[in-house]
């Protein structure tokens, strides 16, 4: 069975813009120094606090979907989420007991923690060099440079293309 997806058109607000600590990393307390920290594993999942906000029409497909289709969170599914480049889809795992619907109106508020892991981990190390190395040379205009260079390779230099 593939991974369900999230409704069309039902965008995850984040409160806040909370996202957890990643896993992995632990910490021994030295006498009389600073404490050590060392990598028990790379990657890791991130906890994303979510919220949605639904018409009656929107809590209804919900209400079927997360039931039938999630299993109440017990599969895995596919949503968009922000984990530091942009809006993307991410593999989402509910946590257990995370789940709440609160009704204000005609509109629900369900809210539940996920975890997921960054887009970060779809960068190879060198990549990630680059982007900090980009950063350190551009700052703040390292968007419009980087826009700039595909505006080059991908329109300006087909111009000549049909010539």
């Amino acid at each position: 069975m593939p991974t369900p997806v999230i409704p069309n058109d039902f965008k995850p607000l984040i409160q806040g813009y909370s996202i957890g600590s990643p896993d992995g990393v632990a910490q021994t307390e030295v006498g009389g120094g600073m404490p050590r920290a060392g990598l028990l594993w790379d990657r890791g999942v991130q906890s994303f606090q979510v919220t949605l906000i639904l018409s009656p029409e929107k809590f209804s497909v919900w209400t079927v979907w997360f039931m039938h289709i999630i299993k109440k969170g017990a599969y895995s599914f596919v949503m968009p989420l922000d984990s530091g480049f942009g809006l993307q889809d991410h593999t989402c795992q509910m946590v257990p007991g995370s789940y709440s619907a609160v009704r204000a109106g005609k509109h629900t508020s369900i809210s539940f923690a996920v975890l997921a892991e960054s887009r970060a981990y779809d960068m190879t190390a060198a990549e990630a060099v680059g982007v900090v190395d980009l950063w350190n040379e551009y700052g703040e205009q390292s968007d419009d440079l980087l826009a700039r260079i595909a505006q080059f390779a991908n329109v300006d230099t087909l111009v000549l293309k049909d010539v």
